[in-house]
């Protein structure tokens, strides 16, 4: 007898053996539930959207999807479950308030009603350590956003395009690093313009988001940036690595500004790239979850209630 018919015939006894055991064993009854319970599961594991707002210090801070329990969906897949558990159907709920609606404001944050943290990473130079950079994040299934100075871009077209590929998050620096708030009102519209054409033509990148060097900025940056449906992204915790501190000295940093809603401002430097692992470690230890500044500004929300719940549990 072959090998393989002897396969054949082994794979069909087993095939044969479960049938026989699913036939011989009872199904496990549901869990008996009424509304009540589903109302009671919404109320511990639903949560509410957060409407958009202008702070008085952190200006602009976006809005945060909510969960709802589909309840009448929830009891008809719990009814039809046989594993005696709570089967569990969410909604997303949006906010009411959207912060496109209101006064034109710089993001420093997202907001607090999530544990979540944003790696932002400003390109300009640093070229010879981003492939670690890029590795790290590959490894470790995260996605940080790039905000990269269009002249990087046309030199490193290559490398820039790998973040692409990547799916990472794509951002403006502007280009040449300038201090936007030195420059005249026509120049400041072509940074933005200059930059976003590179992006688009270059990446296939369509980015509505620019962080100007240096954070230096100025009402007028606003204001242009709104009339290009772009905002005008700055930071929750500066790194301050292109001063090369130690990569603990980084990590410090970072955890002695941990708050929900961070967003961290980073450089492709050597020492940024030894912390990472250590920073994405840090934050997923703590309970953080990682997401992009283009999630913060979708309102999209990285934390899920429970799809399904053993009856003791609740």
């Amino acid at each position: 007898m072959s090998f393989l018919r002897a396969s054949h015939i082994a794979a069909r006894a087993v095939a044969a053996l479960c049938c026989l055991m699913t036939c011989i064993h009872p199904t496990v009854l549901a869990v008996p539930t009424t509304t009540d319970d589903f109302v009671r599961l919404n109320k511990e594991f639903g949560q509410a959207p957060t409407n958009a707002r202008i702070d008085r210090v952190w200006k602009g801070i976006p809005g945060l999807s909510g969960w709802q329990l589909d309840i009448p969906a929830s009891q008809r897949l719990t009814a039809s479950a046989t594993d005696g558990k709570y089967h569990l159907q969410w909604k997303s709920v949006a906010p009411t308030e959207h912060l496109e609606k209101l006064p034109p404001a710089p993001v420093y944050r997202a907001p607090a009603t999530e544990k979540s943290a944003t790696l932002m990473i400003n390109v300009s130079w640093g070229e010879e350590y981003l492939p670690s950079m890029i590795e790290t994040l590959h490894k470790e299934g995260v996605r940080a956003t790039f905000f990269l100075d269009g002249a990087w871009v046309k030199k490193n077209l290559t490398l820039a395009r790998k973040l692409v590929e990547e799916g990472q998050d794509i951002g403006s620096h502007g280009t040449g690093h300038p201090d936007f708030r030195q420059l005249s009102m026509e120049k400041l519209s072509r940074q933005l313009d200059v930059t976003h054409t590179i992006l688009y033509t270059q990446l296939g990148v369509d980015s509505r988001i620019i962080a100007p060097p240096s954070g230096s900025y100025d009402e007028r940056l606003v204001q242009l940036a709104r009339h290009r449906q772009t905002t005008v992204i700055l930071w929750t915790a500066d790194t301050v690595d292109w001063k090369h501190p130690r990569p603990a000295v980084i990590l410090e940093r970072v955890r002695s500004q941990l708050t929900p809603g961070m967003m961290i401002l980073m450089h492709p430097t050597a020492e940024t790239a030894q912390a990472l692992p250590q920073i994405i470690h840090l934050l997923r230890n703590q309970g953080y979850c990682i997401k992009t500044v283009s999630d913060v500004l979708a309102e999209r929300r990285m934390t899920h209630p429970p799809k399904v719940l053993a009856k003791e549990q609740n």
